[in-house]
């Protein structure tokens, strides 16, 4: 008679032991499915980062094509020709053809502008002046158009044989339009050589050399050299075309301290 209730206190102690081991399971199976998802979450958000930098990319191409001037015509280019010593707006432009054109300042416009700004007047979208084409939308393509805009420089030392100075500031959507990247591109566009004047070979004693005056004395020798040296170094020019870029990974934070 005394084992009957040692059975039952035996059967009471296995269905706790089975509960327990029940919800541990339970806690592993639900830690390993956040896991997962995070996993993929992580590697979605990233390949939606990686989108919206190549998109980046593809609106500093835009931005440099659009200076040098193989993409547009007319009088836009006429904003970035050295000879018309054109000034850009001081607060960006929005026009036909000024838009994205902004002159340096303090804050620089790259700072004061919200370039992820759903409608922007500023921004230049990408194809907009070059013609490209690009196509967005939902799925797996960019939500948004990359836009760009473009701060003429003027610094330190530079004349106006060295050409023009620019720093494009770019920006590229993922597939949300949250997901963005901002990188940032110095240009220099190089002064074109002036084409010399053709020579009229109509006109009789066109292409004749003068023969020198007898009567004039003849000139005095140049001075001669100490000795031979070492040929001194060439003045150091910097590449036209693309200087060198980078990625702003704090923009928010310094769009938002640019604000008055």
């Amino acid at each position: 008679m005394s084992a009957l209730p040692r059975i039952r206190a035996q059967r009471g102690l296995v269905l706790v032991c089975a509960l327990l081991l029940l919800a541990a399971t339970m806690v592993i199976g639900v830690a390993v499915a956040r896991g997962a998802f995070a996993l993929m979450a992580s590697a979605r958000g990233e390949g939606d980062r990686i989108a919206a930098r190549a998109m980046a990319q593809a609106a500093l191409r835009d931005a440099e094509r659009d200076i040098a001037g193989t993409a547009a015509a007319g009088t836009r280019a006429a904003w970035f020709d050295p000879a018309a010593d054109s000034a850009f707006p001081a607060a960006c432009g929005n026009g036909a053809d000024d838009r994205g054109l902004c002159a340096a300042a303090a804050p620089p416009a790259w700072q004061r502008v919200d370039l992820a700004a759903a409608q922007s007047g500023v921004l230049v979208p990408y194809g907009r002046f070059s013609g490209a084409a690009l196509a967005v939308g939902s799925g797996t393509l960019p939500a948004r158009l990359p836009g760009y805009l473009i701060e003429k420089l003027e610094p330190a030392g530079a004349d106006a044989a060295q050409g023009g100075f620019y720093r494009i500031t770019a920006i590229g959507f993922g597939m949300r339009p949250s997901t963005y990247v901002v990188l940032q591109g110095l240009y220099r566009r190089a002064v074109q050589p002036v084409p010399d004047a053709p020579v009229d070979g109509g006109d009789e004693g066109a292409g004749e050399q003068e023969t020198p005056d007898a009567a004039a004395p003849d000139e005095p020798d140049p001075a001669p050299t100490t000795g031979p040296g070492p040929a001194p170094d060439p003045p150091r020019t910097l590449p036209a075309g693309r200087i060198g870029w980078r990625e702003i990974a704090n923009w928010p934070e310094l769009h938002a301290r640019a604000q008055p």
